[in-house]
């Protein structure tokens, strides 16, 4: 699946992870949830759905996490026959710390999966390993990287490994994220595309409120957009409510 030299990779940061001291904190745990709705589903640049509602939950503990995410897909957007292609769950588990006061860290581990199967589904499964880190500039500002590595199965059993990196700077809940799948360049068949995203995010009441502008390169572009003649954008707006 991955290359042995990314395999060598993850254990590299798993030993840096697992060896690096950190004060013994008491054990808890903390159980979260949310829901929501999204005007548009893009995911990475990509569209997804051209609305869908979506809710998760969240165990932590002890810097370990495991969680699920749902969403609901229905490309044309509308409640009628026809129309709805079944829910998107994923599921993701890993470990997070802070390495330093500045500094934090993940690694670990999801799958993307979908209800409906054979011709009527939605996509293919995926898995991929995760990684990030977190940098702290001051209160207000910070920088984060994260790196995907992961495998494309599809319904007739062919693979395709993938990757995808983002950089994200976030100020106040003003946030851009610059994104690249294929930073590896190694696998055949693999997407080769970048997307950029402005957005800004805040807690208005009880509820989280969020916007963003998505500009895509022509690749990104689904079998809805497939009239697109050049690079694309969407523009996204959610709501959603966390317990």
């Amino acid at each position: 699946m991955i290359k042995k030299i990314k395999l060598s990779f993850l254990a590299i940061i798993t030993a840096f992870f697992f060896s690096t001291p950190v004060v013994a904190e008491e054990s808890s745990y903390s159980i979260s949830g949310n829901i929501g709705m999204m005007s548009d589903y893009v995911f990475r640049g990509i569209p997804q759905s051209s609305s869908s509602a979506y809710g998760g939950v969240d165990f932590e503990s002890g810097g370990f996490y495991l969680g699920t995410w749902f969403a609901d897909l229905g490309p044309s957007g509308k409640w009628e026959s026809g129309s709805h292609q079944g829910i998107e769950y994923d599921v993701y588990a890993g470990y997070g710390m802070d390495i330093t006061d500045t500094l934090s860290g993940y690694i670990g581990y999801t799958i993307y999966r979908y209800s409906d199967k054979g011709s009527d589904a939605f996509d293919d499964d995926y898995d991929e390993f995760n990684i990030g880190f977190s940098y702290a500039v001051s209160d207000d500002f910070s920088v984060s990287l994260d790196y995907a590595n992961g495998e494309n199965t599809a319904v007739g059993g062919t693979e395709t490994d993938y990757d995808v990196g983002t950089i994200t700077f976030d100020y106040l809940g003003l946030t851009l994220t610059v994104g690249d799948w294929g930073i590896s360049e190694d696998d055949t068949g693999e997407t080769d595309a970048s997307w950029w995203e402005l957005g800004y995010g805040a807690t208005v009441g009880d509820f989280d409120i969020s916007g963003a502008l998505i500009f895509s390169e022509k690749e990104l572009a689904t079998a809805t957009d497939s009239g697109e003649d050049g690079d694309f954008t969407n523009v996204v707006f959610s709501i959603g409510y966390s317990f």
